[in-house]
């Protein structure tokens, strides 16, 4: 699956109800089916919030991003922050771990 390929194999994520997922294989199996089913119709508009150099070869990297879902109890727009911590692997940066969270609609 394409997502699960910007992952580490052993990468971390943690969704917005809070699911620990350990491990690409792990991540692929879950939004395969996610994005067959509730996010099937849906689409994603990310935008930057920040980025902080820990190391020569690691980000942690805020983002914001609004989301249109079309399908289940979570249709309708939806606003989320998700942190990513980067590391560097030969010429391109990967997912180490992404946690996701909701905004409440007084944060917005």
């Amino acid at each position: 699956m394409e997502f699960a390929g910007f992952f580490t194999e052993n990468a971390d994520l943690v969704n917005i109800h809070g699911m620990h997922l350990k491990g690409r294989q792990a991540i692929a199996g879950l939004y395969e089916m996610l994005f067959r089913s509730v996010f099937a119709e849906s689409s994603v508009n990310p935008s930057a919030a920040s980025s902080k150099r820990l190391r020569a070869d690691v980000e942690l990297v805020h983002v914001k991003v609004k989301l249109n879902v079309t399908h289940g109890h979570m249709a309708g727009e939806q606003n989320a922050v998700v942190s990513l911590v980067m590391t560097h692997h030969g010429n391109r940066w990967m997912v180490a771990s992404m946690h996701n969270t909701l905004v409440s609609d007084s944060q917005n």
